[in-house]
């Protein structure tokens, strides 16, 4: 029995560690991405090709961090059925192997969220285009009387910038993330102690 416990640990375990080490790696993609991404001079096709990346690149991170999180609710639950030290180390390994996890979901929405709000951006600017030119030539001005402002321009935003700093925040977040790996890693032997 004891084994069987055991080896349930060290397998879920492994996964949640597993997911978490992707995620680094996928992260700092994401990153680079970001702090690399040209949307101000892009083409429109360009453009929706690099907010599609990002946008997935970003589901990828969240859907393994959600899946990483399963393990270590799973973990938790050994956890509570088990005899101390065991118990309480595989309670903070658990504790801390979901925080990396959480903090990369979160980065996740975080992206996906900004890249939706620059999307939006990018469809108002062309629906504005699009009215600015059926405006452009009025068969009279009656039209432009009723509404004197179908013609709107938005505020040009500066998406490469607000990418750079996403990017810059996510490294500082990043960091926090090792740590909590460091004292997951601190935690892991202690959590098959006894096996």
């Amino acid at each position: 029995m004891r084994t069987s416990v055991c080896s349930t640990i060290v397998v879920h375990a492994n996964s949640a560690i597993d997911d978490a080490l992707a995620n680094d790696s996928d992260l700092h993609a994401l990153i680079v991405h970001l702090a690399t991404a040209n949307i101000n001079n892009a083409t429109t096709l360009d453009k929706h090709n690099q907010l599609n990346a990002l946008a997935n690149a970003a589901s990828k991170l969240r859907e393994t961090a959600i899946s990483g999180e399963e393990e270590v609710r799973r973990l938790r639950a050994l956890a509570a059925n088990s005899p101390e030290p065991r118990k309480t180390e595989l309670k903070e390994f658990a504790d801390a192997i979901g925080g990396a996890l959480y903090r990369q979901r979160v980065m996740a929405i975080d992206a996906q969220r900004a890249v939706v709000v620059q999307q939006g951006r990018e469809e108002a600017q062309s629906q504005s285009e699009f009215t600015a030119g059926m405006n452009a030539h009025p068969v009279n001005t009656l039209g432009q009387e009723m509404n004197p402002n179908a013609v709107t321009t938005l505020a040009g935003a500066d998406y490469d910038k607000v990418f750079k700093a996403i990017a810059a925040e996510f490294v500082d977040r990043a960091k926090l993330v090792a740590i909590d790996e460091g004292v997951a890693a601190d935690h892991g032997l202690g959590a098959t102690t006894g096996c």
